[in-house]
């Protein structure tokens, strides 16, 4: 039950909103963890109210991937930001949406990317993630990705981002669009060729 005190209102944790009422919306407190504020209407659909989250930072230094999870529903928009990372190889980064920690969905993105680097820009585009270029191992790259929901219904996210890699005049730049079959909870970094490793930098997420 809510209580009223002198310097707050205090609302119960529950795992979802109660029941739909016509004309009614609500305001309650996930149990998350930490606790989330969320607003859902009378159609049943969750608006997260806490404002934007910044997840703990992981370091890019080892493995193939770099998975952040656990990302609560009613998220519209969320942004990866990579500092002064790199990979052992050449082969290209992929963003991947999933819907659980071991889920990632590895087709059906409608993804390119364009380089700008003196007189020799290209381009290159792919239907396993969101793609990012990678210029040569070794060579330290910062990165931002935003990705926005941009259809409830089908859980249709697009994207957009920038690179920029140090020690170069090379700056590249993309965007792209999935659907995904459930609700999305999680963002993973990692390559094309799902073999390069990652050997230096740090990366977090923010969420809103």
């Amino acid at each position: 039950m809510a209580k009223v005190t002198n310097t707050g209102v205090h609302i119960v944790e529950g795992s979802a909103a109660a029941a739909d009422t016509g004309g009614e919306g609500q305001i309650w407190v996930k149990d998350d963890t930490p606790s989330t504020l969320y607003h859902t209407d009378d159609a049943g659909t969750d608006f997260r109210i806490n404002g934007t989250t910044v997840s703990a930072e992981q370091a890019t230094t080892s493995g193939t991937s770099i998975d952040f999870t656990g990302i609560p529903a009613g998220v519209k928009r969320i942004t990866l930001l990579a500092q002064s990372f790199s990979g052992s190889g050449t082969s290209e980064w992929l963003v991947q949406l999933g819907h659980s920690s071991t889920t990632f969905e590895t087709s059906g993105y409608l993804s390119r990317y364009g380089r700008i680097s003196g007189t020799s820009p290209a381009t290159e585009g792919s239907t396993a993630g969101f793609i990012v270029f990678n210029d040569a191992a070794a060579l330290l790259h910062e990165l931002v990705v935003d990705i926005y929901l941009q259809d409830v219904t089908n859980n249709t996210w697009v994207s957009s981002h920038i690179i920029a890699v140090q020690s170069t005049t090379i700056t590249a730049y993309g965007s792209g669009s999935k659907s995904l079959s459930a609700a999305l909870t999680a963002v993973r970094l990692t390559h094309v060729n799902g073999s390069d490793t990652f050997d230096a930098g740090a990366a977090s997420i923010q969420f809103s």
